[in-house]
């Protein structure tokens, strides 16, 4: 059978392919699962040509996926999914993604025949082997008809949930010809691994110890190490949640990395107080590559950390702060940006990142993402709503401020903190999304039109009084 796998462009998202543009390992993995079995192809609408190109030179497909992998990128994939199936209409058209395996909403419409929910890689093996039979494709586990999907929505998240050891390896060897225009930040190029999925913390606001039932899965050191032979990038955008759980597999990991001679800039998230209980094996890590980490600082208000249920105080981020200092490692911290903020409160918080002396600082409003605890519990306050509003940069709650007046605190919060000029060394400017050309001022004034976007609930207006 032959498959094409398309990864949609978002142009109206906040933060543009100009300041992240990372390879859609999602697809890879799917391709992985179908490799040697069936002709894969895989096509990156933001880097690619138009689609059209393709079936104007005569391509056909049995069966195309398009990936809906935010919630903030649904309007653009359905915009894509439409584009497929005038296209090549005979070709079965399948979502799947991040969104649609939590959530059905704002996909009414989509003219896809079927839906694969969570990691995909054996639910599409099996639909292509059963076109390829003539099986009947009521038979395929993990494949769900589009309409039943948007009459009942997904299963429980966490029921489609899969052990990494058991996934087969990504193939890169698709997208080669992208390798060396993939980037996250400074850096450029970059290429995506994971080496576990899921998280034993149970945040309030994050889904991805959900997607696995609070499980945590690892892959095999030699499973990490044979894709890390396969990478030709010097830099590494691990994207697990948390890689560090398990300290004696993570030691494991460094002495087999070192030892294999690899040479590689880690970039990774972490949680403070995980680092903070071993600072051996962050020295191990820095000494195998780590060059920055992430670090889910949210807060350094007690009483907003608990809100958040995050199992962790502020004096585990200072610490953490001052250890990666000392080992020279750069430090990500990113902080949530409630709507009760007042002026104040921007202006506190920014200045604890300069007190903190964090290297590049990022800031998400307090978003409930579909699927986690805090989007059941607090749907109802929403006064806007619309997919858009899902990228961490817009908030879908009524603000004590002004709206117009939040967003430009905000836009002044992200911009001042790029501004800085407090940091030892820095080479790039102090922030972690910024460009060489205008996509950083672009991004700024995206933030500072934020109010322009979503519709209201309920006939609720989105302007809110001044307090």
């Amino acid at each position: 059978m032959k498959v094409l796998l398309v990864w949609p462009r978002s142009e109206s998202v906040v933060l543009s392919d100009e300041l992240s543009c990372c390879e859609p390992l999602p697809l890879e993995y799917l391709a992985g699962a179908l490799k040697g079995r069936h002709e894969v192809e895989i096509h990156d609408c933001r880097l690619d040509p138009p689609l059209e190109q393709r079936a104007q030179a005569g391509a056909t497909y049995d069966v195309v996926g398009v990936a809906v992998p935010f919630t903030c990128s649904t309007r653009a994939a359905m915009q894509t999914a439409r584009e497929v199936k005038r296209l090549w209409p005979r070709a079965l058209l399948v979502l799947g993604g991040h969104h649609p395996t939590v959530s059905n909403q704002w996909l009414a419409g989509c003219p896809a025949d079927y839906v694969i929910l969570g990691e995909g890689g054996d639910a599409l093996l099996g639909l292509a082997d059963a076109l390829e039979k003539g099986s009947p494709l009521n038979d395929v586990a993990g494949l769900v008809p589009f309409q039943r999907f948007l009459a009942d929505g997904p299963p429980p998240v966490g029921t489609t949930a899969r052990d990494v050891k058991t996934v087969a390896k990504p193939d890169r060897s698709l997208l080669t010809r992208h390798a060396q225009r993939y980037f996250h930040s400074y850096y450029r190029p970059t290429a995506l691994i994971r080496f576990s999925a899921g998280c034993p913390y149970r945040c309030d606001f994050c889904i991805l110890w959900k997607l696995t039932n609070g499980r945590y899965f690892t892959k095999a050191v030699d499973g990490v190490l044979e894709e890390l032979s396969e990478i030709s990038s010097e830099n590494l955008y691990v994207v697990d949640d948390e890689a560090f759980i398990v300290a004696k597999r993570m030691h494991e990991l460094a002495d087999a990395i070192a030892t294999s001679g690899f040479r590689k800039r880690f970039h990774m998230y972490i949680r403070a107080d995980t680092a903070v209980r071993n600072p051996e094996l962050m020295e191990k890590w820095r000494n195998a590559g780590l060059d920055s980490v992430l670090v889910g600082a949210e807060s350094l208000e007690e009483a907003e950390l608990d809100a958040y249920k995050k199992g962790a105080g502020a004096s585990e981020t200072v610490q953490a702060m001052q250890l990666f200092h000392s080992l020279g490692v750069k430090v990500r911290a990113n902080f949530i940006v409630r709507p009760e903020f007042e002026r104040k409160d921007f202006v506190r918080v920014a200045e604890q990142v300069k007190t903190l002396g964090v290297d590049l600082p990022s800031f998400s409003v307090l978003t409930p993402l579909p699927g986690t605890n805090l989007y059941e519990r607090a749907r109802s306050e929403f006064v806007v709503d619309g997919p858009e509003l899902y990228d961490c940069y817009h908030t879908l709650f009524r603000t004590k401020l002004p709206v117009e007046e939040f967003y430009s605190a905000l836009a002044d919060l992200v911009q001042g903190t790029a501004a800085r000029t407090d940091v030892p060394g820095a080479t790039q400017a102090p922030v972690f999304y910024y460009s060489t050309g205008s996509a950083f001022s672009r991004m700024v004034q995206a933030i500072r039109d934020g109010h322009k976007l979503g519709e209201p609930v309920s006939g609720t207006p989105h302007e809110t009084p001044a307090a």
